[in-house]
């Protein structure tokens, strides 16, 4: 039953000075872009019965204080001619600092496990020019899904990205803001804003994870969210019809997108959800130095698999071709990339009458 006190609303971000921006720098692609890749990703073994691969980023970023991972997402659903590689992207936040540093993006050539980071800006016209500024949001999961990255921004609901704005900037030259404060070479400007709509302030939803949902063979994906909350804050999961076209969520007549299901009361702590041939899973997190919990099955009817996931654990992205789930931890020093077999972790048994 399609839900109607709760939404999107969608606007384009300043698209003058996106443009002004894209015109000061110059375009690059994925390919381009791993390309220029020189950090490594090693092979690590990271704790979890679930985990069947896993990776540990360069020291500089395994140990840091300052930028914290927690989205991630797959290249498996980009569009037709955007990279020619498997390509993981996880989303990091400013630990320290936020609206003074923002969040950004690393781009994992799986292939050649070498990565390269992005960091997102908008774009803001001042009497000096335009300038980059960056975006402080929380980026607790992300969607590659055609041209766009759907990076979650909580209460504010999605900021959108598109994957052709990838640019690269001089850094020589004057006016490039928090990239060129930050040393970025490589930016990705703010597109449009999905804001988070409710009747009221009590049922807006928070968009702290997102990702590609994946129904039986044949179903165009969907995209689902969630919330993480405590003890005494609303958990709930909820899915938007995508429009295969244009790679946006289906809007109803009233120009709003609505979520075709909404579960409240589902599980606390909950940092990821993805679905696989209509089978949802969920991650959950029980503190630092804890292992994580994985939740296979449909809202309201979830299997708890009890610490079969790194402490940490982030968000999670399927990818249907490789038949993987993949995830992120979040702690300095315990700190990984991972893959999950979706087929090792059943529902609850069904009864059969």
């Amino acid at each position: 039953m399609t839900v109607r006190h709760v939404g999107l609303r969608g606007a384009l971000t300043r698209p003058a000075a996106r443009d002004a921006l894209l015109r000061a720098g110059e375009p690059l692609d994925v390919p381009s872009l791993l390309d220029g890749a020189v950090l490594r990703l090693r092979e690590a073994d990271v704790p979890g019965s679930a985990v069947t691969k896993g990776f540990a980023w360069e020291p500089t970023d395994a140990e840091t204080e300052h930028w914290y991972p927690q989205g991630v997402t797959t290249s498996a659903d980009a569009q037709e001619g955007a990279t020619d590689r498997d390509v993981l992207v996880a989303t990091w936040y400013a630990h320290h600092r936020p609206r003074r540093t923002g969040s950004r993006l690393t781009f994992v050539d799986l292939a050649a496990r070498r990565y390269r980071h992005v960091l997102l800006v908008r774009a803001v016209r001042t009497p000096w020019g335009v300038r980059a500024r960056p975006v402080p949001i929380h980026a607790g999961g992300i969607a590659w899904y055609g041209p766009y990255l759907y990076v979650a921004a909580t209460r504010a609901g999605i900021v959108l990205f598109r994957i052709s704005d990838l640019l690269r900037l001089d850094l020589s030259g004057r006016g490039r803001g928090v990239a060129g404060r930050l040393g970025y070479e490589v930016v990705l400007p703010e597109y449009a804003r999905l804001s988070a709509w409710s009747r009221d302030e009590g049922s807006r939803l928070r968009y702290s994870f997102l990702s590609v949902a994946y129904g039986a063979p044949g179903e165009p994906p969907a995209l689902v969210a969630g919330e993480y909350g405590g003890v005494g804050r609303s958990q709930r999961l909820w899915r938007f019809t995508l429009d295969p076209t244009t790679h946006l969520p289906v809007r109803d007549g009233s120009g709003r997108a609505v979520p075709t299901e909404l579960h409240a009361a589902q599980s606390a702590r909950m940092q990821g959800v993805t679905a696989l041939d209509g089978r949802w899973y969920v991650t959950t997190s029980q503190g630092r130095g804890n292992a994580g919990d994985l939740l296979v099955g449909a809202p309201g009817d979830f299997r708890r698999h009890k610490g079969v996931l790194p402490t940490g654990c982030e968000d999670i992205a399927a990818w249907p071709e490789r038949r993987e789930l993949w995830s992120v931890t979040e702690w300095p020093g315990m700190r990984w990339v991972y893959a999950m077999d979706p087929d090792a972790w059943p529902g609850r048994p069904s009864v059969v009458e």
